[in-house]
């Protein structure tokens, strides 16, 4: 279609990714970006087209069981609403003066809302920005800004905080009867999430059980359809994990083993569950008896959308599943196939237009041996031919995240498939730390932060060059929040790289823990509880923070940033630069209005990938402003 890197770039922001997708039996819904918001589909698993429901603002669209009728929320602090599904008429509205940001319908219309209070943070996954405020002044109190369980009755008026005391809510589960399963912290910042504990909460406003807590995070907790038996996600950062299954009645819990990697599951019925997550750069799912005996599992090259842009499913009925399906070939689309066997077939096509943007790029699956003999996998996009190409690493966040097999890689401004449109052989390692190798391979990164992972990724980036297709004269390393960081970082390592770009990074460990949404939760579980409070704690943090190795660096260094960034906060980003700027490090700061962790606004990306290409090309890593 284009070899213009900036056309492609272009067109990649215009992608309409379907997201939320919700199924009852046959029928599917979903939310699709439109403009500024969003505007909710239906599809029936039977045939036909998606059909937009008239109007727009909606997002978490859900169906009340076995009805037809389709709840979704409206509004940056929510109203719940019924649609009429051919439409669009707004049948009842319920305002519950927050952020819902969960939906659970049980049969009757029951409802079960989890809900953010104004001006609470949101995690890196939701951009790192607050919930909607109109207080002036703003206020903190500890203890406060939580999220909440909230009851209501499809078209009745009003709704029914559930007390649970000094508790936010970070996830939970519900099958309509007295008791919902929830994971929950007493911290109520984000931060709090590294922190959990799962309870079983009476919604009456009895005692709340205190089923389990774990050095690790949990996630998609799952109560069976009778509510004897509950399981949960234990991982890293949550990005995936094992299934740790709860008999509620006895209080034994049990670690199922034969699935690591899991992002997302549910019951089938009491004797089975449905299951899904990354598998290597790729996905899987299948079926697991209700002891934990896989039934069925398969392995797809490819990528599942999802909440948090991590893999999920939804089940249809008829041993059909419906997700976003994207490989590389096939930009994201609603999909559906057999839940046994995994295969799935697009039933819209949003994104057609996107058809023949990678064109001419070739893609490779890689593996190499880093120093200390560990296997380290990732991806590489170069173009056709034999080179020698411009080599660009981009380095993913996390460090818990991964490189997957998707149709255009989107970390960093989406800037993968544009790069090597550019010319350049673009490498997208996952170092230790990464999903899709189990838990082992994630939680190798503890620790050592910065070193073992940051030796993961030069040893893939020399495989590169000593297989004589990348140019050694000619390499750059970018990345965004933890990417940004390894890629601060890198540059006070080695100088290798003739130029770099930070986006969203850390450059400061100690003062992380102090300014960030997830600090104090975070860094306690990566850096082994490393405590700026005491002389080792600072001396640990402050020997791995490019803060305080500026004089080392003699790289061109881009700084990119988000103002309204609360993870990594623009103070980050500020500091960092003063002090490459006082090292007489070639450096700039970009600082993007309105944008929080990642970019959105369509002007700032635009912006972002300019400027990172013109900083790669006037440094010497792309030909003729990003052409060779």
């Amino acid at each position: 279609m284009t070899a213009d890197p900036r056309a492609a770039h272009t067109l990649l922001s215009s992608a309409r990714i379907p997201w939320d997708v919700v199924a009852d039996g046959g029928r599917i819904a979903f939310a699709l970006p439109s403009g500024d918001g969003s505007v909710i589909h239906v599809l029936d698993t039977a045939g036909g087209a998606a059909r937009p429901v008239p109007g727009s603002g909606h997002v978490l669209p859900r169906w009340i069981p076995g009805t037809g009728r389709l709840l979704a929320v409206a509004g940056t602090l929510g109203r719940i609403e019924e649609l009429d599904p051919a439409t669009g008429e707004i049948l009842w509205s319920l305002p519950v003066g927050g952020a819902v940001e969960d939906l659970i319908v049980a049969a009757g219309g029951e409802i079960l809302a989890r809900v953010a209070d104004p001006g609470s943070d949101r995690d890196g996954m939701h951009l790192g920005l607050r919930v909607a405020d109109t207080a002036e002044p703003r206020v903190d109190v500890p203890g406060e800004r939580l999220r909440r369980l909230v009851r209501a009755r499809a078209g009745a008026g009003g709704a029914t905080a559930v007390p649970l005391g000094p508790r936010t809510v970070w996830e939970a589960d519900w099958t309509g009867g007295d008791h919902a399963l929830a994971v929950v912290s007493a911290d109520p910042s984000p931060g709090g999430y590294y922190r959990p504990s799962l309870v079983l909460a009476d919604l009456g406003g009895g005692p709340v059980f205190h089923l389990l807590s774990t050095p690790w995070q949990l996630a998609r907790p799952r109560l069976s359809p009778d509510g004897s038996r509950a399981v949960v996600l234990e991982g890293l950062s949550i990005v995936s994990g094992r299934i740790l299954h709860l008999d509620l009645s006895s209080g034994e819990t049990t670690r199922w083993e034969g699935v690591d990697d899991v992002t997302d599951l549910g019951w089938l019925d009491d004797g089975t569950l449905w299951f899904t997550g990354w598998s290597g750069t790729g996905v899987q799912g299948g079926v697991l008896a209700a002891d934990g005996t896989v039934l069925h599992r398969w392995t797809a090259r490819g990528a599942l959308g999802g909440r948090d842009g991590q893999p999920s499913l939804a089940p249809c009925g008829d041993g059909l599943t419906v997700t976003v399906w994207e490989d590389p070939g096939s930009p994201p689309e609603v999909a559906v196939g057999p839940l046994a066997t995994g295969g799935f077939t697009a039933r819209t096509s949003f994104n057609a237009h996107l058809a023949g943007l990678a064109d001419g790029v070739v893609r490779e699956d890689l593996a190499w041996t880093s120093p200390d003999g560990r296997t380290i996998e990732g991806l590489l996009l170069r173009p056709e031919g034999d080179g020698p190409f411009p080599l660009v690493v981009l380095v993913h966040g996390g460090p818990t995240w991964l490189w997957a097999q998707s149709f255009a890689p989107a970390e960093s401004n989406q800037m993968a498939l544009p790069l090597a449109l550019a010319g350049a052989a673009v490498l997208l390692p996952n170092p230790r730390g990464s999903s899709g190798r189990g838990q082992e391979h994630a939680r190798a990164v503890i620790g050592g932060f910065g070193e073992d992972d940051l030796a993961d990724v030069l040893a893939g980036a020399d495989l590169l060059i000593g297989r004589a297709g990348a140019d050694p004269d000619r390499q750059a390393i970018g990345g965004l929040s933890y990417g940004g960081y390894l890629t601060a970082w890198a540059v006070t390592r080695t100088g290798r790289f003739r130029a770099a770009v930070v986006m969203s990074g850390v450059g400061d460990w100690i003062g992380f823990r102090a300014a960030s949404a997830i600090g104090g939760g975070y860094d306690a579980v990566y850096h082994r509880d490393a405590d700026p409070a005491t002389p080792q704690g600072r001396e640990f943090l402050a020997a791995r923070s490019p803060l305080h190795h500026a004089a080392k660096v003699t790289t061109p260094t881009l700084i990119l940033h988000g103002e309204q960034d609360r993870i990594t906060t623009v103070g980050e980003a500020e500091r960092l630069y003063r002090a490459f700027a006082a090292a007489g490090v070639t450096t700039s700061l970009v600082t993007y209005p309105r944008e929080g962790h990642e970019l959105v606004e369509p002007g700032h990306c635009a912006d972002a990938r300019d400027r990172t290409i013109g900083w790669l090309t006037r440094h010497g890593v792309l030909t003729s402003g990003g052409t060779t």
